[in-house]
C-alpha cells in the first residue's frame, strides 16, 4: 500500500509514527511540514489478561491514537518531532483503561558528503496490560490496574561514508533508563537502565552487496539492590552482509555471539549462538514478502524466573496489493522464551497469527479489519493461553 516517507533520521528513530496512509502534511513555510494524523478502532478480545481457557475474561476494546509529527527542512540539517498519544477504554472493567503518551524528537546534520551527525530523544509513558506484565496466569489480576512506566531513550551517533563509499562506519551510542510509576509493591525491584555502545563497519563487496561487523556492548544497571536485580553487562559481536538488489530483494543477515556476564560473582555468565536477519522478497511489485528473525536477550520480571530471558523470534509478512483501493496483508511468527537460571525451568512458546484487509478510498485514509490468534503454549502449569482479537480500524491523515 502507501507509505509515509519519512527523512532517513524519522524513519530510523520514529518508526511508530509510520503509518499505512500517505498525508501530503500542511506546509507552513520555513522548510516546516506539519502532519497530523488520527487512529480510531474498535475490538473485540477474548482473552484480554492472557489466561488459561478456564479463567479467560472477554472485552470489547476501544482505541484512539492521534498523532502530531513535524519535519523541519534545513538543508544540511533534519529536524523530526512527534507527539503521539493511545487511549484505551475497555468495556469489561474500567481499571484496564489506559493513557500512554510518547514524545519524541531528532536532528540529522550532514557535515559533508561522507559525515554526519544524529541525535534524538524519547520519552514513552507506556503500560504493560494487566498478564503480560509483573503477574501472569491466574495472578494476572491481583493488582488493580497495570503497571505504568516511563521510558527515556537518548541516542548520539556519528556517521562516515557514503553510497558510493568503499567503506561506511557508524558509532553510536545509546542511554535507556525505565521506572515503573506504580504497583510498587511488585514493580519497585524492575527499575533499571542500559548504557549502550555500538560500532559497525560495513564494507562493499560488489555494487549490490556488504559485508558487516558490528560489535555493541550493554551495561545494565538496576535501582534497588534487591535478589532480582541483574547488574551485568551484555556483549554481541556479529559479522555477516546486506544486499540490495533493485526490484528483487533486500536483506541483512548478521551471525555471532551473545555474552551476558553479571556484577554478582554468584550469577554465572552465559554465552550464546546469536543472529538477527531481515530479508524482504517483491517477486512483483504488488507483493512483498518480509522475513526476520533474530536471537535477542530480554530482562526478566522476578527473581524466581532466573536471571534474563534467552528469546528466539522468527516472523514472516505477506502483503498483496490487488489494486490502489485494497490490500491483504498475512503475517505468522514464532518465539520460544527460556528463563536462563529459573528454578522452575520455564520455557514458553509463542505462536502468532493475522490476516487483515485495507481498503483505502483515498490516499489519506485506510480502513482495516482483521483477525489475530496468538497462543503460549508454557511448561508451568497455568501459563497456557489461547487469544483471539478481531479489529476494526479506521487511519486517516492530512
Amino acid at each position: 500500500m502507501k507509505a509515509w516517507k519519512l527523512s532517513l533520521l524519522a524513519a530510523a528513530t520514529m518508526s511508530s509514527a509510520a503509518y499505512a496512509t500517505e498525508p501530503m502534511g500542511i506546509e507552513m513555510g520555513s522548510g516546516v511540514k506539519l502532519l497530523p494524523s488520527v487512529e480510531l478502532s474498535i475490538s473485540d478480545s477474548d482473552n484480554i489478561y492472557n489466561q488459561d481457557s478456564s479463567e479467560a475474561v472477554s472485552s470489547s476494546i476501544t482505541r484512539l491514537k492521534p498523532a502530531l509529527a513535524v519535519n523541519v527542512d534545513l538543508g544540511s540539517t533534519a529536524v523530526d518531532g512527534l507527539v503521539k498519544g493511545d487511549f484505551g477504554q475497555f468495556s469489561k472493567d474500567d481499571h484496564d483503561d489506559y493513557s500512554d503518551m510518547l514524545y519524541q524528537a531528532g536532528v540529522r546534520s550532514s557535515l559533508n558528503s561522507r559525515n554526519a551527525v544524529t541525535a534524538s530523544a524519547k520519552l514513552n509513558q507506556g503500560h504493560d496490560d494487566r498478564g503480560s506484565g509483573t503477574l501472569e496466569g491466574s495472578e494476572a489480576t491481583n493488582t488493580a490496574r497495570p503497571d505504568q512506566y516511563d521510558e527515556t531513550v537518548y541516542d548520539l551517533s556519528y556517521i562516515y561514508g557514503a553510497k558510493s563509499s568503499m567503506l561506511n562506519a557508524n558509532v553510536a551510542l545509546q542511554q535507556m533508563d525505565k521506572e515503573y510509576q506504580n504497583n510498587r509493591d511488585v514493580t519497585s525491584d524492575r527499575d533499571h537502565s542500559k548504557t549502550k555502545l555500538s560500532a559497525r563497519l560495513d564494507v562493499t563487496v560488489s555494487s549490490a552487496t556488504k559485508a558487516v561487523v558490528e560489535i555493541r556492548n550493554t551495561e545494565v544497571s538496576y535501582d534497588n539492590s534487591s535478589s532480582i536485580a541483574a547488574d551485568g553487562s551484555i556483549l554481541n559481536t556479529l559479522v555477516g552482509a546486506s544486499w540490495d538488489i533493485t526490484g528483487k530483494t533486500t536483506g541483512e543477515v548478521k551471525l555471532g555471539m551473545s555474552d551476558r556476564k553479571f556484577d554478582d560473582s554468584a550469577k554465572d555468565a552465559d554465552n550464546r549462538f546469536s543472529w538477527e536477519a531481515n530479508v524482504t522478497f517483491s517477486p512483483k511489485s504488488y507483493s512483498v514478502i518480509t522475513l526476520t528473525t533474530s536471537q535477542l536477550v530480554n530482562e526478566t520480571s522476578s527473581a524466581t524466573l532466573g536471571t534474563y530471558i534467552a528469546s528466539e523470534y522468527s516472523a514472516v509478512n505477506w502483503t498483496h496489493t490487488f489494486s490502489p483501493f485494497v490490500a491483504l496483508k498475512v503475517d505468522a511468527s514464532l518465539s520460544s522464551d527460556e528463563y536462563v537460571d529459573a528454578s522452575n525451568g520455564r520455557k514458553d512458546d509463542v505462536t502468532g497469527f493475522g490476516i487483515s484487509g485495507v481498503f483505502s478510498p483515498s490516499k489519506n485514509i485506510d480502513v482495516t479489519l482483521g483477525y489475530n490468534k496468538s497462543k503460549r503454549d508454557s511448561n508451568i502449569s497455568g501459563l497456557d493461553y489461547d487469544k483471539n482479537v478481531i479489529a476494526l480500524t479506521l487511519s486517516a491523515a492530512i
